[in-house]
């Protein structure tokens, strides 16, 4: 079985920045707790919203158990966050998309703009590579 799940990493930002924390320890406690729960959600992928700059999606891989692969968009919107993945299984990027599928209408995304075909935010698309399955069998002696 694999686990699937998503989280709003709320402006995964370094210190410094106009949109990251004040400071270096409010960064680290944000990383910690980050840490914590996806441990324990348990994901095998985990989509992840609000990424600021791409190579901050490293900080909390860094302090998870075990392996883990990241994939991120890179296409940001106007306030330069991203979407993408984590992944305990090796994963392939595939594409990186902005614009809606032509079986979808444009869409209104708020009562001052024309309707809109794009995305505001690109979404990148991965292959799983899945776990390698191990024989199991089960003896019972009677």
């Amino acid at each position: 079985m694999t686990v699937i799940d998503t989280w709003n990493l709320e402006n995964l930002y370094r210190p410094g920045g106009r949109f990251g924390p004040e400071d270096e320890a409010a960064y680290v406690a944000k990383l910690k707790a980050l840490a914590g729960t996806i441990t324990r959600l348990g994901p095998d992928l985990l989509g992840v919203q609000e990424v600021g700059d791409p190579l901050t999606l490293a900080d909390p891989v860094d302090i998870l158990d075990g392996p883990w692969h990241t994939a991120v968009s890179a296409h940001p919107d106007a306030r330069a966050i991203r979407v993408g993945f984590l992944s305990r299984l090796p994963l392939t990027p595939l594409a990186d998309v902005t614009d809606f599928p032509d079986l979808l209408a444009p869409v209104q995304a708020d009562d001052h703009n024309d309707p809109t075909d794009r995305m505001g935010r690109g979404a990148p698309a991965v292959r799983l590579e899945p776990a390698p399955v191990t024989p199991w069998t089960s003896w019972c002696a009677i």
